[in-house]
C-alpha cells in the first residue's frame, strides 16, 4: 500500500516592506520621474534579499481599497508587480490581498493563506506598505498632528521588530490617518511571530507621506541562530 505523500507547511523566511507610492508606476512617468530613487533602491533591496535568502516563491501583501473599484487593481499590487520584474523574479508570486479596514478574522485568514500555502522551500513576503499620508499641510491627506506620532510608534515596532505590538496598533486610526500599509503589516507581524530580527533601511517623509523600507526575519537561511 502506497503511503500518501505528506505536503510541509510554507517555511517564510523574511519579509521586506517597501513604499508604495503610486507614482514609481510607468503612467506616472513623463518627462520627469518623482520617484526613480525611491522605486531603483527598493529594487536593488529586492535582488539583494532575494540573492541572500533564495526563496522559492514570494507572497504579495497588497493592501487595496475594498470600496475602489480600479480596473487595474490595487497599487500596491501593481508597484509589487513593477519590482519583481525589474529586481528579474520569474518564479512564483502568489498575491494576498489585504482590505485597508481589514477585521482582526480577515487579517488572521490573510496569514492564513500565507501559511498554508505549502511551500517548505521558502517563501519571501514582499510588503508594498506606506505610513501616514497626514504629515503636512501639502500631504496627500493634509496633516493631521496625531500623525508624527503614530508614525513613530510604528517605526519603533518594525525597528524591534515587535510582532505583538504591531499587531495590536490601531487600525482604525490608521485609517484616519491614510496609512495604508498599517493592514499588510500585521498579516507580516502573524507571519512571522516573534522572536523577529529587524532592520530599518531607510525612512523618509517626501511629499508629507512617510515611506519606509524595513527587513524582518526569524533566522537567516543558512545561520544557527
Amino acid at each position: 500500500m502506497r503511503r500518501a505523500v505528506e505536503t510541509e507547511p510554507t517555511m517564510v523566511r523574511g519579509a521586506l516592506v517597501v513604499p508604495s507610492p503610486p507614482m514609481q508606476l510607468p503612467e506616472y512617468v513623463g518627462l520627469t520621474d518623482p520617484a526613480a530613487e525611491i522605486r531603483d533602491r527598493s529594487v536593488a533591496a529586492l535582488a539583494e534579499t532575494i540573492a541572500e535568502w533564495q526563496p522559492t516563491a514570494i507572497a504579495v501583501l497588497a493592501g487595496h481599497d475594498p470600496l475602489a473599484e480600479h480596473s487595474l487593481g490595487s497599487v500596491a499590487a501593481r508597484v509589487a508587480a513593477l519590482l519583481l520584474a525589474q529586481a528579474g523574479w520569474t518564479e512564483t508570486v502568489r498575491p494576498i490581498a489585504i482590505p485597508f479596514d481589514a477585521s482582526a478574522v480577515e487579517l488572521d485568514a490573510a496569514a492564513a493563506r500565507v501559511l498554508n500555502g505549502r511551500n517548505p522551500g521558502g517563501t519571501l513576503l514582499l510588503v508594498p506598505a506606506d505610513l501616514s499620508a497626514k504629515r503636512t499641510e501639502a500631504a496627500p491627506g493634509h496633516f493631521d498632528e496625531r500623525a508624527a506620532g503614530f508614525d513613530a510608534a510604528v517605526l519603533d515596532v518594525l525597528s524591534k521588530g515587535d510582532a505583538a505590538a504591531l499587531r495590536d496598533a490601531d487600525l482604525s486610526l490608521a485609517q484616519d490617518l491614510w496609512a495604508t500599509g498599517l493592514a499588510p503589516l500585521q498579516v507580516m507581524a502573524r507571519c512571522l511571530p516573534a522572536p523577529v530580527r529587524s532592520e530599518i533601511l531607510w525612512s523618509s517623509l517626501p511629499y508629507g507621506v512617510q515611506y519606509v523600507r524595513a527587513r524582518w526575519w526569524g533566522r537567516r537561511p543558512g545561520s544557527h541562530g
